[in-house]
């Protein structure tokens, strides 16, 4: 049986040497990869949910200034939005609702925009129809302006 090695008064063993590298690999790929992972997903839920209230405020401005307000013009603005936050193929869905008679100065309309975004990675593996993803809401109301009847 040999006798460990001494270097400035500290035992060495020679089994050892090598494996801060081999453990500092494991340790990052095991920690890096899904902290980098949720940083993407939430980077990207992040951006869907301005998305989602620039478009409920825009179509709501739409439609209280517009009479006759127009559907493919709020899905034209709300797809601006969501391309602007580097969402151009997110599906998104936009209601109206009115408190009061619609297109009268005064009363409420509100706008409901959905959308649904896929988490980072999944469509690749399942496909865009079946991956699974997270519901986004956001309502805005506004005030029909004075001057439509």
């Amino acid at each position: 049986m040999t006798e460990p090695a001494f270097v400035q008064g500290v035992a060495t063993d020679d089994a050892d040497e090598g494996t801060a590298v081999i453990e500092f690999i494991f340790a990052s790929i095991v920690l890096l990869i899904p902290v980098i992972y949720l940083m993407l997903a939430l980077s990207q839920l992040q951006a869907a949910s301005y998305a989602t209230t620039s478009a409920a405020m825009s179509a709501s401005r739409i439609a209280a200034r517009d009479a006759n307000p127009s559907e493919a013009r709020a899905h034209a603005v709300a797809k601006m939005h969501f391309a602007d936050f580097g969402l151009r193929d997110a599906p998104t869905s936009i209601t109206y609702s009115c408190a009061g008679p619609c297109g009268q100065a005064g009363s409420l309309i509100t706008a409901r925009v959905e959308t649904k975004v896929s988490l980072p990675g999944f469509p690749l593996l399942f496909g865009s129809d079946r991956s699974p993803h997270i519901t986004l809401r956001a309502n805005h109301t506004d005030v029909v302006a004075t001057g439509h009847q």
